[in-house]
């Protein structure tokens, strides 16, 4: 059984008085669910307030990649906000036999659905045997 190996970074902000890091935001690792069968390799990420737009997926060599943003929705302009939004970033190794080209992803209510076809040289196959 392949497994991916998760990398979690979680950061938080300094604050600073400078325009340009008014804007950081605290990152978390979303909570993930990850099912193996024969064929693929599914991952299940919870990212609330995501949009595909602020939605990020990227293979970089064997680490998958996600990053997501989430809107900003505020009723008017903020006089005093103790609570920030938060944004999302979470790292996998992948197991070896994904093929990587395949990859799809889906996000529907705040919920990604990531499949990770096994490639074929990996998948399991019957050997027919002949008698003779």
């Amino acid at each position: 059984m392949s497994t991916l190996s998760t990398t979690t970074t979680e950061t938080s902000p300094t604050r600073a008085a400078t325009v340009e890091q008014l804007d950081q935001r605290p990152v978390v690792a979303p909570p993930v669910d990850i099912f193996e069968n024969a064929q693929e390799v599914l991952v299940v990420a919870d990212l609330p307030g995501v949009d595909a737009q602020g939605l990020a997926i990227r293979v970089d060599g064997e680490q998958l990649v996600l990053e997501g943003r989430r809107k900003s929705t505020s009723p008017g302009a903020p006089v005093a906000l103790e609570h920030r939004p938060a944004d999302y970033r979470r790292s996998f190794v992948m197991p070896r036999g994904i093929d990587s080209t395949k990859i799809a992803a889906e996000l529907k209510d705040g919920v990604l659905r990531l499949r990770l076809p096994k490639a074929e040289a990996v998948k399991p196959r019957r050997i027919p045997v002949t008698t003779g």
